[in-house]
């Protein structure tokens, strides 16, 4: 069957374990999380080996297969993980054994599938369009792709997560706080998410290491977070965003020297700073147009995890011109092609495209 992640999550609570789990989907933090909480329910704390078998890479059907076969040892099941395995990026042979795999696995066995990254981009060329058999390949890969998850469903349990939104992960920071006894406000939960790039992953990490600082019965503070955490880069391409259209040349300067001295890819950073302006950009049509920053994230398809970016951008947005935002982008983009096509030094293309927005601001 195909579960929602609340449903999921009420299964495991009850002990509903299926002998086969899919987990994918954008949120990595949530299915490696929920793999473990199968894995838990369904060997315990503390397996023996034999009753816990990982596989870090995709392992051959025949290993797979004598794995899944082998009875467990002093315990009522065997769980056996596969990290990362994505049935359209798999030999059609190999698919063909896991589909057959699956499809009779013993009572006594688990085999949970999760994903931590998204699936590896195709390499494969165009194929002739008169050559037949080679045209009909990627018909055929797509059809066992689909049948590996049909039967997946009709097996066990198949989950797709969703990309978290940054109130969630903020919520999800607080209450880990408070499981272990330590104060974390709503106010200083989305800070720390912000700074952590709204990725659900770091934000935990931090939080835990954060916990660990403070100590049960301590309080996580702002300034406690600016001490122990760093920026993510995304974060303080956004600050240098900020900086640029509120004309802090001397800051915007400063927080490039510190991405570079971050080794920052040049890639990112012009991607990322284009992004921000093509965000005010939107923010201002979208003001312009009466619109709501609900509604114009909705309008402009944003992930629900980047809600926030209109509430925020709303606030700037209204002492900014619209024709100033326009060529931004444009050199923004140039930016990106001299990146890519020019010999010159990046960091040097960069700061001459943060001085041109720079000037730009004064002509308009």
């Amino acid at each position: 069957m195909k579960l929602a992640e609340n449903m999921l999550d009420s299964a495991i609570k009850a002990g509903r374990l299926d002998r086969l789990y899919y987990l994918y989907g954008k949120e990595p933090a949530l299915t490696r999380m929920y793999a473990e909480r199968i894995i838990k329910k369904a060997v315990g704390d503390d397996p023996l080996d034999f009753n816990l078998i990982r596989f870090e890479e995709v392992p051959e059907p025949d290993m797979l297969s004598e794995q899944a076969e082998e009875l467990p040892v002093f315990a009522d099941r065997k769980v056996i993980t596969v990290k990362n395995f994505f049935p359209e990026n798999t030999e059609d042979e190999t698919l063909e054994r896991y589909i057959d795999i699956i499809s009779d696995i013993p009572d006594t066995t688990v085999i949970i599938f999760f994903t931590t990254t998204l699936p590896p981009e195709k390499s494969e060329k165009k194929e002739e369009s008169g050559d037949s058999d080679k045209s009909a390949k990627p018909k055929r890969k797509k059809n066992l792709s689909k049948k590996f998850l049909q039967t997946a469903e009709d097996v066990g349990t198949v989950c797709e997560f969703q990309a978290v939104t940054s109130s969630k992960i903020a919520s999800l920071a607080v209450k880990k706080a408070a499981k272990s006894g330590v104060v974390l406000s709503d106010a200083d939960a989305d800070y720390l998410t912000e700074r952590c790039g709204g990725q659900m992953s770091r934000t935990g990490d931090e939080t835990q290491k954060l916990i660990t600082y403070v100590g049960k019965g301590g309080v996580i503070t702002r300034e406690t977070i600016d001490r122990l955490v760093s920026k993510d880069p995304s974060a303080k391409i956004f600050d240098l965003g900020n900086a640029i259209t509120s004309g802090r040349r001397t800051q915007a300067f400063s927080i490039l020297d510190d991405l570079f001295e971050q080794q920052t890819r040049p890639e990112m950073i012009t991607s990322a700073l284009s992004l921000a302006f093509l965000d005010l950009y939107r923010a201002k049509l979208a003001k312009n147009a009466g619109l709501s920053p609900e509604a114009a994230t909705a309008k402009f398809c944003y992930a629900k995890n980047r809600s926030w970016v209109f509430g925020k951008l709303y606030q700037s947005v209204s002492r900014l011109d619209i024709g100033y935002l326009r060529k931004a982008v444009e050199l923004m983009s140039d930016c990106d092609i001299r990146i890519k096509s020019s010999p010159v030094d990046n960091r040097i293309i960069i700061e001459e495209t943060v001085s041109r927005i720079f000037e730009l601001s004064k002509k308009l």
